[in-house]
């Protein structure tokens, strides 16, 4: 093993002198670093979670504060809601950080400060709600005083208006006449007083009630407090007002609201103290942010005297790591001299013993893979290298017999393409012969109605004598009406000839294997049409919408139906017959997830157990010779596979035959 491996251990002796000389230098190295590997995980284990929680701090702290002033500012029940569940969102986060080294000489403050937080929150909400809950009540009276001072503008206007009116009536005598009896001057001193007390009543009653509607919008306890002193001396003159009106039967109204405005403004709940209110939870709102700053403040500068502990452990590694660095460097420049001769020696020992004597084997070796074979190699010794050269020889033996054996694969390919080029045009010829099979079948088949279809065409020509006879007789009579309708009649009976004619042509012509689109009703009906002259029409019961499109080919589709519908009648045929029979062929439409299913079905003969286990072999068939091919559901059950769909039969025998047809929809 020595002598076969003598590279490989010359070149280990080397590196095991290189590590006698940097062994005491790594390993010590090694030791100074795993200190301070230890020292700076440690730092990290402690420090990162430090900074982690100050960023986090900073973060949670700027939405607790954004999220208290948003729940203390709240217009509205949602946007109080959404406030107050993000600052149920961003406490927990806070509380989290109680458990992190970062406060963890100063858990017990840090936890007092939180349980303060929560507490003013929590009072900030139930000030915000309850300020809420005021100004939806102060809403609601302002549009009562809006329609209260409405009503009272339209029950003192006519008042005004009538001692207006009054008082111009008197004063029209009084010119007229230049007199009036002592009656008519109280009763003008009335109207007159009256009149003044109307308009007095008027202008305080409003200003008293718009003083009401806008207290609620001042934000001055000052101004609330003026309004509310402007109010009182008002309503004492309105009272005033209200006593010297009394005598008045048409101010009832009026007294009534002025009494209601009076209602409004006395009370614990009346609109001055429910302002007043609302200004004192402002303010305490205020007050309880400013203490949840100071709070967040006091967190923040927990975090920094952490934060401050860790970077004062920074300085103190980062000192310790640039000696060990410093240290290592030293060591390490000792290290590299040694490795730079003990890499000259590699490198003289390596170019002598190992490249030269490689460099002879690459060439063979490239000769080779160039295609081209050589000469075995010879090269002296027992290391590597002469292994190596061994091996290219032996590789190059191979490479000559892979030559050979290569050549005869090319051989036995070649037989294997002619086989298959004889293979592939067996299987044209075998498709062209099914399609003659198809062709011949469907010729069969128009065999077999050939007296259903010259029934079709003696019908039209006796028809068409007959009308020509009287063609002839209404001419010779100028009876030319009835001869132009008679000759229309025999166009229409040559016409539906023609189209009988195309029909036929149409379906005994060879078709292509195209799958389009196909419309079952259309080709359904074209295949009774063969089989008007045999089939009765009430024999025949069909239910199928007629939107139903399928993936088929016409013609083919068409020939599966002319097959199925041939059957049916000779089953029919075959049944022995009796005074209560009633032949039947049913045809509908069921539908699965992915297909659409025809069923055709008759009250036929049926078959039993042995023939329905044939009925789609090749000339299998149960009818007399010279009667059928035995080809019909053969050639039904290839169309419909072709088509992507399926056919399945069920039959009793002496009770019908059902056939299933399952087709792609479209």
């Amino acid at each position: 093993m020595k002598k076969r491996h003598s590279i490989a251990t010359r070149i280990f002796g080397l590196f095991v002198l290189l590590s006698l000389l940097s062994g005491g230098v790594v390993l010590s190295n090694s030791v100074s670093f795993q200190h301070l590997a230890n020292r700076s995980q440690s730092l990290i284990d402690e420090q990162l979670p430090i900074l982690v929680s100050a960023a986090k701090v900073a973060q949670i702290g700027g939405v607790i504060t954004t999220d208290a002033t948003n729940l203390a500012l709240a217009k509205s029940e949602e946007a109080l809601h959404r406030a107050q569940d993000s600052l149920t969102n961003s406490l927990p986060k806070l509380a989290l950080l109680a458990d992190s080294s970062a406060v963890s000489r100063r858990s017990t403050e840090f936890s007092l400060l939180l349980q303060r937080l929560s507490e003013n929150i929590e009072s900030i909400y139930r000030n915000t709600e309850t300020k809420l809950k005021i100004q939806a009540i102060q809403r609601q009276r302002r549009q009562q005083l809006h329609w209260l001072q409405i009503d009272f503008v339209e029950e003192v206007t006519p008042l005004t208006t009538e001692s207006q009116y009054n008082m111009n009536l008197l004063l029209e005598k009084l010119a007229q006449q230049q007199t009036l009896s002592e009656r008519e001057f109280r009763a003008l001193r009335l109207a007159s007083n009256a009149q003044s007390q109307l308009l007095k009543l008027e202008a305080d009653v409003n200003l008293v009630l718009d003083l009401l509607q806008r207290v609620s919008l001042f934000s001055d306890k000052n101004d609330i407090l003026t309004a509310q002193s402007v109010i009182d001396e008002t309503l004492l003159e309105v009272n005033r007002q209200i006593l010297s009106l009394a005598s008045l039967p048409s101010t009832v109204t009026i007294r009534q609201i002025a009494e209601q405005v009076d209602e409004l403004t006395s009370g614990p709940g009346n609109a001055i103290a429910q302002s007043l209110e609302v200004l004192t939870l402002d303010k305490k709102n205020q007050l309880l942010l400013s203490e949840n700053q100071a709070f967040i403040g006091n967190v923040r500068l927990i975090i920094k005297d952490a934060v401050s502990f860790a970077e004062q452990q920074n300085a103190d590694t980062a000192e310790e790591l640039g000696r060990v660095i410093e240290n290592s460097g030293r060591q390490l420049n000792f290290t590299l001299i040694g490795i730079v001769i003990l890499t000259l020696i590699v490198g003289g020992y390596l170019r002598n013993q190992v490249l030269n004597r490689l460099s002879h084997v690459l060439r063979s070796m490239r000769h080779l893979a160039n295609g081209e074979l050589q000469p075995p190699i010879a090269i002296s010794g027992k290391d590597e290298v002469s292994s190596l050269a061994n091996a290219t020889n032996i590789f190059n033996e191979q490479a000559q017999q892979v030559r050979d054996n290569t050549r005869m694969l090319e051989e036995k390919n070649q037989q294997l393409t002619d086989e298959i080029l004889q293979r592939k045009q067996a299987e044209q010829t075998l498709k062209d012969t099914q399609e003659e099979l198809v062709q011949a079948a469907k010729l069969a088949v128009l065999g077999q109605l050939t007296s259903g279809i010259v029934h079709e065409f003696s019908q039209p020509l006796t028809a068409i004598r007959s009308n020509t006879y009287l063609v002839e007789q209404y001419i010779e009579k100028s009876r030319l009406p009835e001869a132009k309708e008679k000759l229309f009649r025999i166009n229409q009976i040559t016409d539906r000839a023609t189209n009988l004619c195309q029909h036929l042509k149409s379906f005994a012509r060879k078709t292509d294997d195209v799958t389009q689109p196909t419309h079952v009703v259309t080709v359904l009906k074209n295949a009774l049409d063969l089989f008007s002259g045999t089939l009765p029409e009430h024999w025949v019961d069909i239910d199928v919408p007629d939107n139903l499109y399928v993936s088929a080919n016409d013609i083919r589709l068409e020939q599966v139906f002319v097959n199925l519908l041939s059957n049916c009648i000779d089953a029919i045929a075959s049944r022995q017959q009796t005074e209560t029979f009633s032949p039947q062929i049913n045809i509908r439409i069921g539908s699965t997830t992915t297909y659409q299913v025809i069923h055709i079905s008759d009250n036929g003969c049926g078959m039993d157990a042995s023939s329905h286990s044939q009925v789609f072999e090749p000339f299998f068939t149960t009818k007399d010779v010279g009667d059928g091919l035995g080809l019909g559901m053969s050639i039904t059950h290839n169309i419909i596979q072709d088509f992507g769909g399926s056919i399945t039969i069920q039959s009793k025998l002496g009770q019908g035959t059902e056939v299933i047809l399952c087709l792609k929809p479209v």
